[in-house]
């Protein structure tokens, strides 16, 4: 990357977005609260109150209590086994460095295999750095001991600091600011194109730039959390996951267009632009009771057939009509509490060899470390176990974002060690230092996922430089080896990810793409089964299971930027949002299909088309998995099929009863969402580029 673009990069990342300015003054609030009690009290190991807050502060109120609840109580179970295995190890170097492997093992697997990976976190990473405490500190049961009570101590601190700061300055309910988030994207793109048509020349309350650059970060978070609190939400979860990345791309496309605002518009596209403002107003209006527009309502803005010309305009006419085919309607599947295990925990291998990947890491480096005689580089220890990820290319996203956030965090603190804090006298200014290093690292730490961990690094960095004890903080050589040992520690976990079971994003995204549509085919296929009904149970079971493939597709999607590849990424971002509305919609149908006042008729109907899309979706996953030898259904016999059985079903609906109509649409939709799906490869940029020169022939 050039620096050029290197600063461009940054000051798209850096910019103001709705919520960021709240967030941080949250945290930077707690961050003085807590260092003026550590000073008060003499408070040793008090890091780890720091850490806590950066880590545990979350959109709005309930994410936040849920958080430090959880984090708490699997602090203190690891705290108590700590204590256990403590009292058997003490003396006994070989065992203790078996006790940490254990924790380190059982710490990385729950993080891949909790619903809620950061409880995995909690329990092994604190209790692993226990057991290396003798090596760090003076070998005294009462010295380790009184350090790891403290260390406890300082963790409560800050997750009560951090609930009653939420408590006083939180937003409020999460599915209420999920309403507002997504009525603030529509509300913009209606703007613009009234302006692009002529009508008005107001500017959005928030504009289209800042709204491109937040991206899906915290429409996202707020939809975990009331998917957690809030029945309502758990039970749409799927169409409010596809409305936030609809709107996403609706802003994308609305930002496109808008640059392209000093061209000339024809009298055709400004009809065009009137009619899909009209269609944003009416998306927010149903937006405020989450009402999903009926067929009879809404008037698709896309041609049929769809225009081979590509252009912004026409991926918002497509965006438009797709978020009204994905907005919650009144009835819905009811869906039970997310477990405590993702549904594969126990399943898939991948959880098992990611954690001794991490932890034959950590213990190389553990022993190295204490080898040297160098313990002031423990963090490579840590270093390992955060950036321990899924894939190579999520793995180097972290680290980067680890040693660079540390060498500027590192930087501010030499600063303010050498210019600032030998001119101050008093805990005022100290603050002041303080909070201004805390509020930088927090406004990059709210950012997108781009940079946030950057933001929590520099943050931890600078209190390691400023907080080196209850006097003046004088010494560099504290940053020195934080670099040093966060190199290291890099250094160790990449060559053991290189030799032992690499996994690359590129290559586990084309498994996640082919597993996501088979599964959608396996749900298609539900409704033929021979006259056995499909229970509430087993839609839920494929709703989890595919939802939870839908969110690993699109963290490898961000992962694969950070490896060679050859990978159209909008073309799978497209592809991924189609994929969540083919889900909706299938879930949608399954409830009609247990409808009694559903004729034979139709049912038989609705069969054959179901039969038709399962064809289809195993056809595109044969594609999207491209695996050698073997046999790849023929993708453009089974559309045909679906469409020639979607095309009868005018006959049908003519004489039907009311009930019969309700699929009608939706079939409709689903037709034209996978022949959406299919119209291009999945798999990688230069097949797209074949499959188009194969199509103009």
């Amino acid at each position: 990357m050039s620096p050029q673009a290197l600063l461009e990069f940054l000051r798209r990342e850096l910019a103001p977005t709705p919520g960021r300015g709240g967030a941080t003054l949250r945290i930077t609030l707690a961050c003085l609260i807590t260092v003026a009690l550590v000073l008060m009290f003499r408070m040793p190991n008090n890091l780890l109150a720091f850490v806590i807050i950066y880590l545990i502060t979350q959109e709005d109120t309930a994410a936040t209590v849920i958080g430090s609840i959880l984090g708490w109580v699997t602090l203190t179970v690891g705290f108590t086994t700590v204590l256990l295995a403590l009292e058997l190890s003490l003396d006994i170097p070989w065992l203790r460095i078996c006790f940490f492997a254990g924790y380190f093992f059982v710490g990385l697997f729950l993080k891949r295999a909790l619903t809620v990976g950061a409880i995995g976190s909690a329990f092994g990473l604190p209790a692993a750095l226990v057991m290396i405490l003798p090596d760090i500190t003076p070998p005294s049961a009462e010295v380790v001991v009184e350090s790891m009570l403290w260390l406890w101590w300082c963790g409560t601190l800050g997750l009560a600091i951090n609930i009653g700061v939420q408590l006083l300055l939180s937003p409020g309910n999460p599915l209420s600011l999920l309403r507002r988030e997504l009525d603030t994207r529509l509300q913009a793109v209606e703007l613009a194109l009234r302006r692009g048509a002529g009508q008005i020349s107001e500017e959005p309350p928030t504009s289209l730039r800042r709204l491109a650059t937040a991206g899906m970060t915290r429409p996202a978070a707020l939809l975990k959390t009331a998917s957690l609190v809030n029945p309502w939400a758990r039970a749409r979860h799927e169409s409010l996951a596809a409305l936030i990345t609809l709107a996403d791309r609706l802003v994308t496309a609305a930002r496109a267009l808008e640059a392209l605002a000093a061209s000339a518009v024809t009298a055709d596209e400004t009809a065009r632009l009137r009619r899909a403002a009209d269609g944003c107003a009416q998306l927010r209006r149903g937006l405020q009771e989450w009402q999903r527009p009926g067929f009879a309502q809404w008037v698709d803005l896309s041609p049929e057939p769809a225009s081979p010309k590509a252009s912004p305009l026409a991926d918002i006419e497509r965006a438009l009509d797709e978020i009204a085919l994905a907005m919650p309607g009144a009835g819905a599947t009811p869906a039970a509490r997310p477990g405590f295990f993702v549904p594969d925990a126990f399943q898939n291998r991948d959880y098992v060899r990611f954690a001794i990947k991490g932890t034959l890491a950590g213990t190389i480096c553990y022993v190295l470390f204490i080898g040297f005689d160098y313990p002031e580089i423990y963090t490579c220890v840590i270093t390992v176990f955060v950036v321990a990820l899924s894939t190579i290319g999520a793995s180097n996203q972290k680290g980067i974002l680890r040693f660079g956030g540390a060498a500027v965090g590192g930087v501010m603190g030499l600063l303010a060690l050498i210019y600032v804090l030998p001119n101050v006298d008093n805990v005022g200014g100290f603050l002041l230092v303080f909070g201004t290093g805390c509020a930088v690292a927090a406004w990059v730490n709210v950012g997108t996922p781009r940079i946030s961990y950057g933001g929590y690094q520099v943050g931890l960095a600078f209190w390691k430089a400023t907080l080196q004890g209850f006097g003046m903080a004088m010494s560099a050589q504290v940053i020195r080896d934080r670099l040093i040992g966060i190199a290291f520690g890099l250094i160790v976990y990449g060559l053991v990810e290189h030799y032992l079971w690499p996994e690359r994003a590129t290559d586990a995204l084309r498994v996640r793409l082919s597993e996501a549509l088979r599964l959608l085919a396996d749900l298609a296929r539900s409704g033929i089964g021979g006259g056995k009904e499909v229970t509430t149970t087993e839609v839920d079971a494929w709703r989890r299971r595919i939802a939870l493939k839908v969110a690993e597709i699109q963290a490898l999607i961000e992962s694969s930027k950070f490896e060679p590849h050859d990978l159209d990424i909008g073309a799978l971002e497209r592809k991924t949002a189609d994929a969540q509305i083919v889900l909706v919609l299938l879930l949608t149908l399954a409830r009609h299909q247990r409808d009694p006042g559903l004729s034979e008729a139709m049912r038989a109907r609705t069969r054959e088309i179901d039969g038709a899309a399962a064809k289809t979706l195993e056809a595109l996953a044969s594609r999207a998995a491209r695996i050698p030898g073997s046999t790849t259904p023929d993708l453009d016999a089974a559309l045909a099929a679906m469409e020639r059985s979607v095309a009868d079903l005018p006959e049908i609906g003519a004489g039907a009863s009311a009930v019969d109509d309700a699929p009608l649409g939706l079939y409709r939709s689903l037709a034209a969402t996978i022949k959406q799906l299919s119209s291009e490869p999945l798999a990688s940029a230069r097949a797209s580029g074949a499959a188009r020169k194969e199509t103009s022939r």
